[in-house]
């Protein structure tokens, strides 16, 4: 396979395979060694073309699942599938047959069980996507059985591509480090709509070190993010003291002068003073503990505006302050480039 994530993505497979994941897509697992990922991706999409294809006919009637796991053909049938259920189920409720309902149960039964093994699997290439490019060693530890049969459940019941996208995602994160996301996140995610979901994203681009600068509240409405939506995210658990008026103080992470880095998503707003006891403090509010995992599933860009006005801000306290991009060089260290200094 020849690809820097091929490691994780050995990992992955071994993980969905022992516990019977992604049973839809395993057939090209035994083929992947020499494969391009990108003709692999098409074979697992072309498969789960088919799959969809198969369940419509189930459901519309077309065709039932027997035991062997093999379709057979009842009959052709030019009527929309919910529709034709819904037909069938009615005149069956009118002549009182139970067997035809039962025919028709067990047919809808077998349709949603294809449908969610799709969806899962669909959800299982997105993660092959996320991990295909990252060179990371695999973790020694694996994931958690519960925590691996709740994924499949929550993930085989989103239909659209973003959802499917987030939960591969965090299937991703999860092969990186068994433990990164909890299962009190994966319940609130299984909640999330579809509006709440992009009102996040909408919110990721503002993130400052895990919070929000509150100070700044009218270029957030500006920008689609009013004190109501704020209010709306804290209800739903995603942000905390919204409507507390949270004061958070940086100290220096140098003891020679005042030193700060406040990483914005690919940004960091680098804050520096001679006084090394000097401290600096800024109205926000917080993401919480499931907020903060949430936003470690995407990959945003920040709002540069946004953080030039709070440059601007800290700059008008007597800080130094500079705009950059950063990358991490250790645990303990990132490197700075591309330096924007910004005036109070």
């Amino acid at each position: 396979m020849d690809l820097p994530g091929e490691k994780l993505l050995i990992k992955m497979w071994e993980t969905l395979v022992e516990r019977g994941i992604g049973r839809l897509l395993t057939p090209w697992q035994t083929i992947r060694e020499g494969k391009a990922m990108n003709e692999v991706r098409r074979q697992e999409l072309l498969t789960l073309a088919q799959a969809e294809a198969e369940a419509s006919d189930i459901r519309a009637g077309r065709k039932r699942l027997l035991k062997d796991g093999t379709l057979q053909l009842i009959g052709a049938g030019n009527e929309d599938s919910d529709n034709r259920c819904t037909h069938l189920i009615a005149e069956a409720e009118k002549k009182n047959d139970l067997q035809s309902i039962e025919k028709v149960s067990l047919s809808t039964a077998a349709s949603m069980a294809v449908r969610s093994e799709i969806n899962a699997s669909k959800a299982v290439v997105y993660a092959e996507e996320r991990l295909a490019n990252d060179a990371q060693e695999p973790p020694d530890r694996s994931i958690d059985d519960d925590w691996l049969f709740t994924w499949r459940e929550y993930a085989g019941n989103v239909s659209t591509e973003e959802l499917q996208q987030l939960w591969g995602n965090i299937l991703a994160g999860e092969v990186k480090s068994p433990g990164t996301y909890s299962l009190r996140t994966l319940e609130f995610l299984r909640g999330l709509s579809k509006s709440e979901a992009e009102l996040i994203t909408e919110l990721a681009q503002f993130s400052i070190e895990s919070t929000i600068v509150l100070s700044q509240n009218t270029y957030l409405e500006e920008q689609g993010i009013p004190f109501v939506a704020l209010m709306q995210l804290q209800e739903i658990g995603i942000l905390s003291g919204v409507d507390a008026s949270l004061s958070i103080t940086y100290k220096s992470a140098s003891r020679d002068k005042f030193m700060c880095a406040l990483r914005s998503n690919g940004k960091v707003l680098v804050v520096e003073h001679e006084d090394p006891t000097k401290e600096l403090k800024l109205k926000v509010c917080k993401f919480t503990g499931v907020g903060a995992q949430i936003m470690s599933l995407g990959s945003f860009n920040s709002d540069l505006q946004y953080l030039r006005l709070i440059g601007k801000q800290i700059a008008s306290q007597g800080f130094k302050v500079r705009l950059a991009d950063w990358v991490r060089v250790s645990d303990d260290q990132i490197r700075f480039f591309n330096e924007e200094s910004i005036e109070s």
